[in-house]
Protein backbone atom coordinates (compact mmCIF):
# COMPACT_ATOMS: atom_id res chain seq x y z
CA UNK A 1 0.00 0.00 0.00
CA UNK A 2 1.25 3.49 -0.82
CA UNK A 3 1.26 5.34 2.49
CA UNK A 4 3.36 8.48 2.02
CA UNK A 5 2.61 11.24 -0.49
CA UNK A 6 5.32 11.76 -3.08
CA UNK A 7 6.08 15.16 -1.51
CA UNK A 8 7.64 13.30 1.45
CA UNK A 9 10.09 11.35 -0.70
CA UNK A 10 13.04 13.82 -0.55
CA UNK A 11 12.79 14.04 3.24
CA UNK A 12 12.48 10.27 3.67
CA UNK A 13 15.47 9.62 1.43
CA UNK A 14 17.61 12.09 3.37
CA UNK A 15 16.57 10.61 6.74
CA UNK A 16 17.47 7.11 5.53
CA UNK A 17 20.89 8.39 4.40
CA UNK A 18 21.80 9.72 7.86
CA UNK A 19 24.44 7.64 9.71
CA UNK A 20 23.44 5.02 12.26
CA UNK A 21 26.41 5.33 14.61
CA UNK A 22 24.86 5.08 18.09
CA UNK A 23 21.76 2.99 17.29
CA UNK A 24 21.46 0.19 14.70
CA UNK A 25 18.20 1.51 13.22
CA UNK A 26 18.09 5.22 13.97
CA UNK A 27 20.12 8.39 13.45
CA UNK A 28 20.96 10.64 16.37
CA UNK A 29 19.40 13.98 17.09
CA UNK A 30 22.87 15.47 16.66
CA UNK A 31 22.89 14.20 13.05
CA UNK A 32 20.27 16.83 12.14
CA UNK A 33 22.92 19.40 11.33
CA UNK A 34 22.33 22.29 8.91
CA UNK A 35 24.90 20.73 6.57
CA UNK A 36 23.16 17.36 6.45
CA UNK A 37 19.55 18.38 6.96
CA UNK A 38 19.44 22.11 6.32
CA UNK A 39 16.67 22.43 3.73
CA UNK A 40 14.27 20.37 5.86
CA UNK A 41 14.82 22.18 9.17
CA UNK A 42 12.02 24.77 8.70
CA UNK A 43 9.44 21.96 8.43
CA UNK A 44 10.53 19.83 11.39
CA UNK A 45 9.81 19.74 15.10
CA UNK A 46 11.94 17.75 17.58
CA UNK A 47 10.60 16.78 20.99
CA UNK A 48 12.33 14.98 23.86
CA UNK A 49 10.66 12.22 25.87
CA UNK A 50 11.36 13.15 29.50
CA UNK A 51 8.52 11.18 31.11
CA UNK A 52 4.84 10.35 30.76
CA UNK A 53 3.15 13.32 29.05
CA UNK A 54 6.34 15.34 29.46
CA UNK A 55 7.52 16.05 25.93
CA UNK A 56 9.22 19.44 25.67
CA UNK A 57 9.73 20.83 22.19
CA UNK A 58 13.48 21.21 21.73
CA UNK A 59 13.31 22.60 18.20
CA UNK A 60 10.49 23.89 16.00
CA UNK A 61 11.25 25.15 12.51
CA UNK A 62 9.75 28.37 11.20
CA UNK A 63 7.27 26.68 8.85
CA UNK A 64 6.20 24.24 11.56
CA UNK A 65 5.56 27.12 13.96
CA UNK A 66 3.64 29.08 11.30
CA UNK A 67 1.33 26.10 10.82
CA UNK A 68 0.68 26.06 14.57
CA UNK A 69 0.14 29.82 14.70
CA UNK A 70 2.19 30.43 17.87
CA UNK A 71 5.74 29.89 19.26
CA UNK A 72 6.52 26.27 20.14
CA UNK A 73 10.13 26.13 21.27
CA UNK A 74 10.48 25.10 24.91
CA UNK A 75 6.78 24.27 25.36
CA UNK A 76 5.67 20.88 26.71
CA UNK A 77 3.73 19.43 23.80
CA UNK A 78 1.07 18.02 26.13
CA UNK A 79 0.29 21.49 27.42
CA UNK A 80 -1.01 22.21 23.91
CA UNK A 81 -3.55 19.37 24.07
CA UNK A 82 -6.99 19.14 25.67
CA UNK A 83 -7.14 16.70 28.60
CA UNK A 84 -9.32 14.18 26.78
CA UNK A 85 -6.81 13.84 23.91
CA UNK A 86 -3.67 13.34 25.99
CA UNK A 87 -4.07 9.63 26.73
CA UNK A 88 -4.27 8.55 23.09
CA UNK A 89 -1.38 10.86 22.10
CA UNK A 90 0.74 9.42 24.93
CA UNK A 91 0.11 5.89 23.63
CA UNK A 92 1.11 7.10 20.15
CA UNK A 93 4.42 8.49 21.42
CA UNK A 94 5.11 5.39 23.50
CA UNK A 95 4.78 3.21 20.39
CA UNK A 96 7.19 5.40 18.43
CA UNK A 97 9.87 5.52 21.14
CA UNK A 98 9.53 2.05 22.68
CA UNK A 99 9.26 -0.02 19.49
CA UNK A 100 10.89 2.11 17.87
CA UNK A 101 8.81 2.81 14.78
CA UNK A 102 7.58 5.67 12.64
CA UNK A 103 4.09 6.96 11.90
CA UNK A 104 2.35 8.95 9.19
CA UNK A 105 -0.64 11.08 10.19
CA UNK A 106 -3.21 13.12 8.27
CA UNK A 107 -4.93 15.61 10.54
CA UNK A 108 -7.80 17.97 9.69
CA UNK A 109 -7.05 21.37 11.24
CA UNK A 110 -9.44 24.27 11.75
CA UNK A 111 -8.12 27.68 12.82
CA UNK A 112 -9.82 30.47 14.74
CA UNK A 113 -9.76 32.55 11.55
CA UNK A 114 -12.21 30.12 9.94
CA UNK A 115 -9.92 28.18 7.61
CA UNK A 116 -9.78 24.38 7.45
CA UNK A 117 -6.98 22.36 5.90
CA UNK A 118 -5.18 19.01 5.84
CA UNK A 119 -1.89 18.76 7.74
CA UNK A 120 0.32 15.73 7.03
CA UNK A 121 3.14 14.71 9.35
CA UNK A 122 5.76 11.97 9.35
CA UNK A 123 6.89 11.08 12.89
CA UNK A 124 10.26 9.37 13.38
CA UNK A 125 12.26 8.45 16.50
CA UNK A 126 15.81 9.65 17.10
CA UNK A 127 18.53 8.44 19.45
CA UNK A 128 20.82 10.47 21.67
CA UNK A 129 24.60 10.18 21.34
CA UNK A 130 24.61 7.18 23.70
CA UNK A 131 22.08 5.30 21.56
CA UNK A 132 19.03 5.78 23.80
CA UNK A 133 15.81 6.46 21.89
CA UNK A 134 14.35 9.58 23.50
CA UNK A 135 13.50 12.05 20.74
CA UNK A 136 10.60 12.22 18.30
CA UNK A 137 10.97 14.23 15.12
CA UNK A 138 7.94 15.35 13.12
CA UNK A 139 8.19 16.58 9.53
CA UNK A 140 5.06 18.45 8.57
CA UNK A 141 3.57 19.61 5.29
CA UNK A 142 0.29 21.51 5.49
CA UNK A 143 -1.98 23.39 3.12
CA UNK A 144 -2.48 26.42 5.31
CA UNK A 145 -2.86 29.60 3.28
CA UNK A 146 0.25 31.79 3.42
CA UNK A 147 -1.77 34.78 4.66
CA UNK A 148 -3.67 32.81 7.34
CA UNK A 149 -2.38 33.91 10.76
CA UNK A 150 -5.06 31.99 12.63
CA UNK A 151 -4.27 29.68 15.53
CA UNK A 152 -5.59 26.18 16.16
CA UNK A 153 -7.92 26.28 19.16
CA UNK A 154 -7.28 23.75 21.92
CA UNK A 155 -10.69 22.17 21.43
CA UNK A 156 -9.96 21.50 17.73
CA UNK A 157 -7.50 18.76 18.68
CA UNK A 158 -9.12 15.36 19.18
CA UNK A 159 -9.19 11.79 17.90
CA UNK A 160 -12.08 12.80 15.64
CA UNK A 161 -9.78 15.07 13.61
CA UNK A 162 -7.32 12.28 12.69
CA UNK A 163 -8.22 11.28 9.13
CA UNK A 164 -5.47 8.69 8.62
CA UNK A 165 -2.73 7.15 10.77
CA UNK A 166 -0.30 4.38 9.84
CA UNK A 167 2.64 3.10 11.84
CA UNK A 168 5.81 2.45 9.84
CA UNK A 169 8.21 -0.43 10.41
CA UNK A 170 11.78 0.87 10.65
CA UNK A 171 13.24 -2.56 11.36
CA UNK A 172 11.88 -3.37 14.82
CA UNK A 173 8.25 -3.94 13.86
CA UNK A 174 5.22 -1.64 14.09
CA UNK A 175 1.76 -1.69 15.71
CA UNK A 176 -0.97 -3.19 13.55
CA UNK A 177 -3.70 -0.70 14.52
CA UNK A 178 -4.41 2.11 12.08
CA UNK A 179 -6.90 4.82 11.18
CA UNK A 180 -8.24 5.11 7.66
CA UNK A 181 -10.71 7.78 6.60
CA UNK A 182 -11.53 8.57 10.26
CA UNK A 183 -12.25 4.90 11.12
CA UNK A 184 -10.07 3.14 13.72
CA UNK A 185 -9.02 -0.45 12.90
CA UNK A 186 -7.65 -2.33 15.91
CA UNK A 187 -7.29 -5.93 14.73
CA UNK A 188 -5.30 -5.63 11.52
CA UNK A 189 -2.73 -8.12 10.28
CA UNK A 190 -0.58 -5.11 9.29
CA UNK A 191 0.17 -6.81 6.00
CA UNK A 192 1.20 -3.44 4.60
CA UNK A 193 3.91 -2.84 7.21
CA UNK A 194 6.84 -3.43 4.92
CA UNK A 195 10.11 -2.26 6.36
CA UNK A 196 11.03 1.29 5.37
CA UNK A 197 14.43 1.13 3.66
CA UNK A 198 16.17 3.42 1.22
CA UNK A 199 16.02 0.72 -1.46
CA UNK A 200 12.26 0.29 -1.06
CA UNK A 201 11.24 3.87 -0.33
CA UNK A 202 9.32 4.10 -3.61
CA UNK A 203 6.84 1.53 -2.25
CA UNK A 204 5.82 4.01 0.41
CA UNK A 205 4.97 6.91 -1.85
CA UNK A 206 2.10 7.71 -4.15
Amino acid sequence: MNILPESFLPFTERWLQLPREAHPLLPRRSDLSPMRFGKFLPQICVTEMIGKMNLPIRYAGSAFERAAGYPLNGVNYYDLLPDQFRKSVAAFHDYIVDTPCGAFVRDIISTNSGSRYLHETLHLPLADDAGKVRYVMAYGLGRKAIDDRGMRPLEDQSDDHIKDLRYLDLGAGAPAAYIENFIFHRNSTNKDAERLTLQDVAKWTS
